[in-house]
């Protein structure tokens, strides 16, 4: 889990810093340049713990049980619940992300390799399978 201060900035100070985090990230416009950012501005946890947010939103919006998406994904029901809460609660911004993907091949590849994914990890529950490549 990120470790923030307990000293508090101003108010003031704060939005600035998150206004230009912002800013940066809208800018930033090719793939090369957003992954030298991502990579240094991110461990691989949180890169990882990011990319599984999105993709259990995807598979809400795809109507996936909780349960086969926690499976697939490695991530607790709690964890699945709370995105579905999120998404409901507040999901202008993940409605963006959906919208971008829809925009682009992305989201068939990134649809199909996620249910792949959940299939394959329903079939291993019942039992061994032999592990396959996406």
């Amino acid at each position: 889990m990120p470790q923030v201060s307990k000293i508090k900035l101003d108010k003031k100070i704060e939005e600035k810093l998150v206004y230009n985090l912002k800013l940066i990230l809208t800018k930033v416009n090719k793939y090369e340049d957003m992954d030298s950012f991502i990579t240094s501005l991110l461990t691989p946890t949180e890169r990882l713990m990011l990319a599984k947010r999105i993709a259990i939103i995807v598979l809400i919006k795809e109507n996936l049980p909780d349960s086969k998406i926690a499976s697939a994904l490695h991530v607790t029901r709690v964890t699945v619940s709370k995105m579905r809460y999120f998404l409901e609660a507040r999901g202008e911004g993940y409605e963006v992300v959906i919208r971008v993907l829809n925009n682009e091949r992305l989201m068939k590849e990134l649809r199909s390799f996620l249910s792949k994914l959940a299939g394959y990890s329903i079939r291993a529950a019942g039992g061994y399978v032999k592990p396959e490549i996406f």
